[in-house]
């Protein structure tokens, strides 16, 4: 870049109406970043008056840095500490399934122990099929007469309809 040309009056016709006292600072039109003096990048911020001319009021800006390289290395979707805790939470989950799974069995176990014990008292109470009847010490069974036998059949015939809603419609 090259240094900022001198002020000329002709191009800034405010300026040459109202000269700017000794000291005093004008604001700049620009904000270009310019290479100063010293080889540094700096940036004009006004002008104030020196030696019958306006010399420009620099600021000093600070040099780029440039940016780090970035890590294109894959990292992991999920964070490694939380797939711990993910799986000891999803273990003890399975853990528990699996104890409610045995009590279960055991539950149904001792069901089927109390079906079978009360099976084989009345097994034991029932007396065998050969003592059966008077000379068993039980009661007598009289044949009944019976009269004509009548088949009776009924035949009953449902409809059903479902609607959206829970509307539901029955015809007998």
């Amino acid at each position: 870049m090259t240094m900022p040309t001198p002020y000329r009056s002709s191009e800034y016709p405010m300026a040459a109406q109202q000269p700017p006292v000794e000291g005093q600072i004008v604001p700049a039109t620009t904000s270009e970043v310019v290479i100063g003096p010293g080889g540094s990048p700096v940036r004009i911020v006004g002008y104030r008056e020196y030696a019958g001319g306006l010399a420009p009021i620099y600021q000093e800006v600070e040099a780029v840095q440039r940016t780090p390289p970035r890590d294109l290395s894959p990292q992991p979707l999920i964070d490694p500490r939380a797939q711990v805790l993910a799986a000891g939470g999803v273990g003890v989950g399975v853990a528990g399934w699996g104890l409610g799974q045995v009590l279960t069995a055991m539950a149904g176990m001792g069901a089927a122990a109390v079906g079978a014990l009360a099976l084989l008292i009345l097994a034991v109470r029932m007396p065998a099929p050969g003592r059966r009847g008077a000379d068993a010490g039980g009661q007598q069974q009289a044949q009944a007469v019976r009269g004509d036998v009548y088949n009776i059949t009924n035949h009953n015939t449902v409809h059903n309809s479902n609607r959206w809603g829970g509307r539901s419609t029955t015809n007998l």
